[in-house]
């Protein structure tokens, strides 16, 4: 009787072993999705602030390319579309990168990563967008720089002009063209590294 009751008693205690073991997996579990919901929060605020500032140069830029038009006899065709693509640019990256904060205090982790994995998916698209785009406008640009602005070649420093106003916006479209691959790739990890964080914590469940 007594071995029998030295045997319930063991098996109690593991059994409250057992619960105080899940109950302390169940918390830390808890613990890992609230630090990764609040990494999410934290690793993607960068991606926030970029498109604010977005939204705050483009117009300053459209400005003084407005100036740079009329000064130098560019045709506003051009003009038009170039604030056309930069104004879609901001409002794209907008859309794209937008994730509400109720999905990452509080929805569902996989549905989190099927967006973070779509939004990758679109801003590739959109890069590529934005490559032909610029493309497109740097060659319309240097048309009308070279056949448009004093297409007599009457000006005795038209070849200087040329060559500064050329030189100056292929240098300028390399460097641009650096700085956006640098952006998008660093965006892209960002999403890498979310969407492995949120593996991690859906494979311990």
């Amino acid at each position: 009787m007594e071995k029998e009751q030295s045997t319930f008693n063991e098996l109690e205690q593991m059994r409250e072993q057992m619960a105080s073991f899940k109950s302390r997996l169940d918390k830390q579990q808890i613990v890992n999705e609230q630090l990764v919901r609040n990494s999410m929060g934290s690793r993607l605020s960068w991606i926030k602030n970029y498109i604010w500032f977005e939204i705050i140069i483009v117009p300053i830029l459209l400005i003084i390319m407005a100036v740079f038009h009329a000064g130098n006899g560019l045709s506003w065709w051009l003009y038009g579309f170039l604030a056309t693509g930069l104004i879609a640019d901001v409002i794209g990256d907008y859309i794209i990168n937008r994730i509400p904060k109720s999905q990452l205090l509080s929805g569902d982790l996989i549905e989190t990563s099927q967006r973070l994995v779509k939004m990758k998916k679109q801003r590739s698209m959109w890069f590529i967008a934005g490559l032909i785009f610029v493309t497109i406008w740097l060659v319309w640009f240097i048309l009308e720089v070279v056949f448009i602005i004093d297409p007599g070649c009457q000006l005795p420093d038209h070849n200087i002009v040329v060559a500064i106003l050329v030189g100056s916006i292929a240098v300028g479209g390399v460097a641009g063209g650096v700085v956006a691959w640098l952006i998008f790739s660093r965006m892209q990890r960002t999403n890498n590294q979310l969407i492995d964080q949120i593996k991690q914590v859906i494979q311990e469940d």
